[in-house]
């Protein structure tokens, strides 16, 4: 009898062993984050630094479902929320891209160099270079996220693991427009209201694209809406989008062999709208 136990008792520690080394390893740290508008308060390092930091703990990889709702209840225990959560906007993001974003601030600041300070090419740049110097950006997950879908399609619900922030929001008020304008910033949302509505607010400069804007919605997909006059057609607009007039290099700039702007404009408007959709609230 001895002989049959100690083999079994040999098993069962090492399955226990096994269990307790995949807990270890298979933990996830949620982090809830509830976002803020950079246009509601003008010193926004100051206002994140104030936000209560709530993070989820799980021994191991969870349901998207059982996430969503532990954060919900502690949203509302902490009141972080003073409104429903804007489901449009809520995503999941990964590791950061601090490395792209450095690149793409050394890229702009490269290109603004070649400016005078009075050229409105030069004034567009350092407002871009701004707003992505002071936004954090981090790779968004391929998941929409929906509580009530999670919780009855399993595809919604898929399991979740590792170093995670999970953005739930309020609904903005605010569309932002950036780009090749004179006016960059935050505009107040109007139902029904154009991009080239928008972009009439922020005023294009001479080096901007004319035909079409690209826009970034809160669910991350990515659009180009015609803005001129005689291609224009409506497409709506949610809370909380980015819309990014592409720079040109202009009338005398050389074209490449496939007929395109040989500026390093390509390269920047490229990478923002890239880096854009990974924006942290």
């Amino acid at each position: 009898m001895k002989s049959l136990l100690t083999p079994l008792l040999l098993l069962v520690l090492s399955l226990l062993t096994a269990s307790a080394t995949y807990a270890e390893t298979a933990n996830t740290r949620v982090q809830i984050h509830t976002g803020q508008d950079q246009g509601q308060d003008q010193d926004l390092a100051q206002t994140q630094s104030k936000r209560k930091k709530i993070t989820l703990n799980y021994a191991s990889a969870v349901r998207t479902e059982q996430v969503l709702k532990d954060a919900q209840l502690q949203i509302a225990k902490h009141s972080l929320l003073t409104t429903p959560v804007y489901w449009l906007q809520a995503a999941i993001f990964t590791q950061p891209l601090d490395q792209q974003k450095s690149t793409l601030l050394a890229l702009i600041t490269a290109k603004q160099s070649e400016y005078d300070i009075t050229d409105e090419r030069y004034t567009a740049l350092a407002a871009l270079h701004q707003f992505i110097s002071s936004s954090h950006f981090a790779k968004r997950a391929p998941l929409q996220l929906d509580y009530d879908q999670a919780r009855i399609t399993s595809n919604a619900n898929p399991l979740l693991s590792d170093e995670l922030t999970l953005q739930l929001p309020a609904r903005s008020q605010q569309v932002w427009v950036l780009g090749a304008v004179t006016e960059a910033g935050a505009v107040k949302w109007q139902q029904r209201q154009s991009t080239a509505e928008y972009l009439e607010q922020a005023k294009a400069i001479s080096a901007a694209e004319n035909d079409t804007a690209v826009v970034i919605q809160p669910d991350g997909k990515i659009q180009t809406h015609p803005i001129a006059y005689w291609n224009e057609r409506h497409h709506d607009i949610a809370p909380g989008a980015i819309i990014y007039l592409p720079f040109t290099g202009g009338w005398l700039t050389p074209l490449d062999n496939l007929g395109f702007d040989a500026s390093e404009f390509n390269k920047i408007n490229q990478d923002v709208v890239s880096l854009l959709r990974e924006r942290v609230l």
